[in-house]
């Protein structure tokens, strides 16, 4: 499959606006709604309900960014700003997993459109097989979030290229020096339509159960994000010390006062620890003579997989 093959969309996609426009011959536009609102709004309707507006801005920009980053080895071009070094490790694996997986791609940000649907969206790549990929950089990939967004974008897809048709579906996930190249099944048509008719009624496809434990997945998400991002800032603020902490040593200074902070330099000093392992295996009959059981409450546990 060529480039030039791929039929181009009647939509223009607005950036600014986040947008999508079909503008008519006497210049007035019809919005079209994008596949991921519509997913949001009958299937996953508490997925980021409890994540804050600015957790979820910072993310949307480092996502948009290593888009960008990736896409400008495949086919579009982008200047290096300030800060992207800090995205090298994800550029890399994007890559490698390329070239390991012998994968070409041949289009980004391709755009599709159903007219009957009155829907639009941009698929992240599309390769020389008609494989359709979705790049994400969340904390935890969600592969049925995924395969129901590539789903739409195959049938889309296809509605769009009558001739050609979408080939597998796969999410690249890229987080720090993690990454992995994964394979979604794709959704049914008729699956598909029921969103669409659900959508356009206004109704969810959830249940009660399903709703909570959708919320409650997007708060160990949240809390997830924030503790990832207070160990980038415990690391920016040990680089930020190492400089002034040279300088007080070599001034020979122990403390230094600012309006807004004070900064110690703590000498070293020894502790003693009872080794209560060691001291178990030669005393056995002292070590549970004092020993002492209590009883520790139960409780639920979360884990994100």
């Amino acid at each position: 499959m060529k480039a030039t093959e791929l039929t181009t969309s009647p939509i223009i996609f607005d950036p600014e606006a986040h947008e999508y426009l079909l503008i008519g011959e006497d210049f007035t536009s019809t919005v079209y709604s994008g596949v991921t609102s519509i997913l949001s709004e009958v299937l996953f309707p508490n997925k980021y309900k409890d994540v804050g507006d600015d957790v979820l801005a910072r993310a949307a920009a480092r996502g948009t960014r290593i888009h960008e980053l990736c896409q400008a080895s495949d086919t579009i071009p982008t200047d290096r700003r300030e800060g992207d070094e800090q995205y090298d490790a994800e550029v890399t694996n994007y890559e490698l997993l390329k070239a390991s997986n012998g994968i070409t791609m041949i289009a980004n940000e391709y755009l599709v459109s159903r007219d009957d649907w009155g829907v639009a969206s941009q698929i992240d790549c599309v390769d020389s097989e008609g494989n359709l990929y979705d790049i994400k950089t969340t904390y935890r990939l969600d592969t049925e979030y995924v395969s129901w967004q590539l789903s739409f974008y195959a049938e889309m897809f296809e509605a769009q290229n009558p001739t050609l048709k979408a080939g597998k579906l796969y999410a690249i996930w890229l987080r720090g020096t993690e990454s992995k190249l994964v394979e979604v099944p794709r959704k049914t048509p008729e699956q598909v339509e029921q969103v669409i008719q659900a959508w356009q009624a206004g109704e969810t496809l959830t249940t009660a159960e399903g709703d909570d434990i959708d919320r409650l997945v997007a708060i160990e998400e949240q809390i997830a994000i924030l503790k990832d991002s207070l160990s980038e800032l415990e690391t920016k603020r040990t680089q930020a010390l190492e400089p002034i902490q040279a300088r007080m040593i070599e001034d020979g200074v122990k403390s230094v006062d600012n309006p807004h902070i004070k900064i110690t330099i703590v000498a070293d000093s020894t502790s003693t620890r009872f080794d209560s392992k060691r001291f178990k295996a030669d005393h056995s009959d002292l070590f549970n003579e004092y020993s002492t059981e209590t009883t520790r409450a139960g409780y639920i546990k979360t884990t994100l997989i």
